[in-house]
């Protein structure tokens, strides 16, 4: 199957729309503005989650959205809806936050 990413084309344009408009971090980078910085997770996966909080919020479970999870090591159940995707991509930031769960041995 192969991988679709209009959606994360879209985020993208989105998020430079809503950043130039704003003024909010535009050009300034991740660092620049507060919570945008996304740890132990892909770019992708990072890009995916700062276009969420600006309000893209996927509509339906589409294969990039199940390649971004795969790639940072979710398996997602068949009947996952795209916000428990998210969820989970979101438990991996939190696991790679310090005094996150400690690695399993």
């Amino acid at each position: 199957m192969q991988s679709d990413d209009r959606f994360a084309k879209w985020a993208a344009a989105f998020l430079r729309t809503v950043g130039a408009d704003s003024g909010a971090g535009a050009g300034q980078g991740d660092a620049a503005v507060p919570g945008l910085r996304y740890e132990g997770i892909t770019p992708a996966a990072g890009d995916l989650l700062r276009s969420v909080d600006a309000g893209g919020i996927p509509a339906f479970v589409t294969g990039n959205l199940r390649q971004i999870a795969s790639d940072n090591g979710i398996e997602v159940d068949p009947g996952w809806t795209p916000n428990e995707i998210l969820a989970a991509i979101r438990a991996k930031v939190r696991d790679a936050e310090p005094g996150g769960p400690a690695p399993e041995p």
